[in-house]
């Protein structure tokens, strides 16, 4: 990451920002700016606290983030800047995707009609659990507990349980503790040393090098599966009451006697069928960035660089809360001596990935009078090695395995670019441009190892080609965009698997198919006067999946026995966002410095999200379910006080309303077995919500 901002052009003064909002919203940014010094430094602090409830259900928030900058002009030839960003936080999750009912019983039945199923579809209804649009399936209440039989582990040491209050649709139910099934946790910081060597008047040097450390991860079920609540007050909600008793009630000498014979257990330790895991990503990564700016004459500039990046990632899952027990059995390990676990240890899987780039890049930009036109291109080599720290240390040593020793060598893939573009100047109000690139992308890091540890046999890149043509349009108080597009993504890649009848997985590659992205998108701005401002934008696209295909998989103890694997995706359109989207803008400036604005956005042509890898039946052609045409109305105002406290302090009030009207709608969907609004699985859109805030600048 190249970060810009420059700590010596920002003008020195102090900034405290609060805002409050729906689901307990509060939020304070400070920031100092020293402005530039007379020795050449300047420094940039800000600093941010964020908690709050959530609008929907637990999904709470307890953030903090910072950013510190640290400029140094020596001369007029070198300038040295210093960067630290960073946002540790922890949040609740809301993960799973429901059905509509489960959200708004009766916004299921308009659209159950709107598609015309069956009369007893409908009629099915009538009996349908539905809790309101803010569920979320991924918590539980627990009433009877000992705060010492759930404590958690993360970030490596241990933590006493979060005795969280419930809140169900913005209201506090009293008489149980909330434990989460789903929560993210996270601290990625990156550090950024930028060195500007202006060489000559034609030649600038730009070297950036960086390193980000990051640590984290997201909770999530191990062991037995739980059950949820039918009815009550938490009815929907996860029944962790009945896995904590089941924990705490089943003894080691009953359910686990030769462990205890063999003294890996006590007798009297309690055996947990069901625990909370933590899936944990950790990365080491950092890469140099150079570029140097070379001017060749008045109308001609040359651009060279060099790219070097190297990153480890290491993933793992581990024990966090036993709920009541003190061990539980996992068996992904193959190299352990014991499969008992405790809080904190290791389960399911461990592996490191490691990645290293290195790459070059160019670009001529020369004008003409009113012709300006580019080249540019890039090359670079993609390495691949993983570590898996559970597979069987002495399977690569068997006959015929395809499994690679615990730590695998290097695999090396090239990819580049190249794009061509020119702008015209027809007049002083009138542009025309047109481009065209080629990309080829190199594989994923999961394209080409598979989670058994074993190579995937044929991987290539995918490509991309695109064309845009465009203009613009400019006067006093008007302006205006069009740019048509066309692209087409080529060999498509999936990593696929499947499960024979003695439960050994299958691991391969679906590759080959592509997809079209075509459309056209407009954008205008017109200030008649200075007291009002009309935006608008317009998106109109037309993004489909081009082809079948079929490939073939067979076990890695009998290779001769293929089966064919085939896909049915031509014509289907392309899932999981509008292909078509408006936006009107009305601003108004009724006294200096303040505005009232409102913004409506449309969105239409939303098809429901689906793997075209998974479309395996010949039969079906059918388009994913289509998403529900909506309007969106949001309000948003500023005023800035005409005075100044002290004669030094600025003070500016602003606000937000979000979804006005309270409109139901869909914002993602996941497509079902007969692509209509009966079985899709969704998320509603979040209700009207509000955030004001005061601005202080001295």
């Amino acid at each position: 990451m190249n970060i810009l901002t420059d700590a010596a052009a920002a003008d020195p003064g102090i900034m405290y920002k609060q805002e409050v909002g729906s689901g307990n919203f509060f939020k304070e940014t400070f920031t100092a700016n020293t402005g530039l010094l007379g020795n050449g430094l300047a420094a940039t602090i800000a600093l941010v606290r964020k908690t709050g409830r959530g609008v929907v259900d637990q999904t709470w928030t307890d953030a903090w983030a910072y950013f510190g900058a640290l400029s140094w002009t020596v001369n007029k030839s070198h300038r040295f800047d210093l960067f630290a960003i960073g946002a540790p936080q922890k949040h609740g999750h809301r993960l799973y995707t429901q059905s509509i009912s489960r959200f708004d019983r009766d916004y299921a039945r308009e659209l159950y009609e709107r598609d015309r199923l069956p009369e007893d579809i409908i009629a099915s209804l009538d009996n349908a659990p539905s809790y309101g649009r803010n569920y979320n399936p991924n918590w539980g209440p627990i009433f009877n507990f000992d705060a010492n039989d759930l404590k958690e582990y993360y970030n490596g040491s241990t933590h006493d349980f979060s005795n969280r209050t419930p809140y169900m649709d913005g209201e506090e139910v009293s008489g149980a503790s909330v434990l989460m099934e789903r929560e993210n946790y996270y601290h990625k910081p990156q550090f950024n040393l930028n060195w500007y060597w202006n060489i000559s008047n034609n030649l600038l040097l730009t070297n950036v090098a960086y390193v980000s450390i990051g640590k984290g991860g997201g909770t999530g079920r191990l062991g037995s599966r739980f059950g949820y609540f039918s009815d009550g007050p938490f009815a929907g909600q996860i029944d962790w009451q009945s896995v904590y008793d089941n924990n705490t009630s089943t003894l080691a000498q009953d359910a686990d006697p030769d462990l205890v014979a063999q003294g890996l257990v006590g007798a009297n330790e309690r055996k947990a069928s069901t625990a909370i895991r933590n899936s944990v990503n950790q990365h080491f990564w950092y890469g140099l960035l150079t570029t140097a700016e070379y001017r060749m004459n008045r109308n001609t500039k040359l651009t060279l660089g060099f790219d070097g990046r190297y990153y480890k990632g290491e993933h793992w899952r581990e024990v966090r809360n036993l709920l009541g027990g003190d061990y539980i059995l996992d068996f992904g390990d193959k190299n352990q001596s014991s499969p008992v676990k405790r809080l904190g240890d290791k389960v399911v899987y461990h592996n490191d990935g490691f990645t290293r780039w290195i790459g070059g890049f160019f670009q001529v930009e020369s004008r003409h009078g009113p012709l300006t036109g580019f080249i540019s291109g890039s090359v670079s080599q993609t390495s691949y090695k993983r570590k898996d720290y559970f597979v069987d240390k002495d399977a690569y040593k068997e006959p015929g395995s395809k499994i690679l020793p615990p730590e695998s060598d290097w695999y090396n893939f090239t990819g580049g670019t190249i794009k061509i573009g020119a702008n015209y100047n027809m007049s002083p109000e009138w542009n025309l441009y047109a481009n065209v690139g080629y990309f080829s992308k190199a594989p994923i890091f999961d394209a080409v190892f598979d989670f058994s540890h074993q190579l995937y046999e044929q991987t290539f890149n995918e490509k991309v080609k695109a064309v845009e043509i465009g203009s613009g349009y400019r006067t006093g108080n008007f302006y205006s965009n069009i740019n048509f597009y066309y692209t087409r993504w080529e060999d498509r890649t999936w990593s696929r698997s499947v499960t024979t009848q003695t439960g050994t997985p299958i691991y391969f590659l679906l590759q080959g198919i592509d997809a079209r992205h075509t459309g056209v998108e407009l954008d205008w701005n017109y200030r008649p006067s200075r007291w009002i401002e009309l935006r608008s934008a317009l998106s109109v696209g037309d993004w489909i999946w081009l082809n079948d295909v079929k490939t073939t998989y067979a076990p890695e103890d009998d290779p001769t026995n293929l089966t064919t694997f085939n896909v049915y995706a031509k014509g289907l359109k392309v899932g999981d966002a509008a292909q078509k989207s408006l936006a009107l803008a009305l601003t108004l400036y009724p006294v200096k410095d303040t505005y009232l604005n409102a913004t409506m956005t449309t969105f239409g042509d939303h098809f429901a999200d689906f793997d075209p890898s998974r479309r395996t039946n010949p039969n079906d052609r059918s388009q994913a379910w289509l998403v529900p045409n909506y309007t969106l109305i949001d309000l948003h105002f500023g005023y800035t006080l005409p005075f100044k406290l002290a004669d030094r302090v600025k003070l500016e009030l602003f606000g937000h309303v979000f979804n006005l009207l309270d409109e139901k709608y869909i914002t993602d969907a996941d497509d079902g077995s007969d692509h209509t609004a009966a079985t899709a699985r969704v998320f509603m859109g979040v209700q009207r919500r509000f955030n004001v805030g005061l601005n202080v600048n001295l």
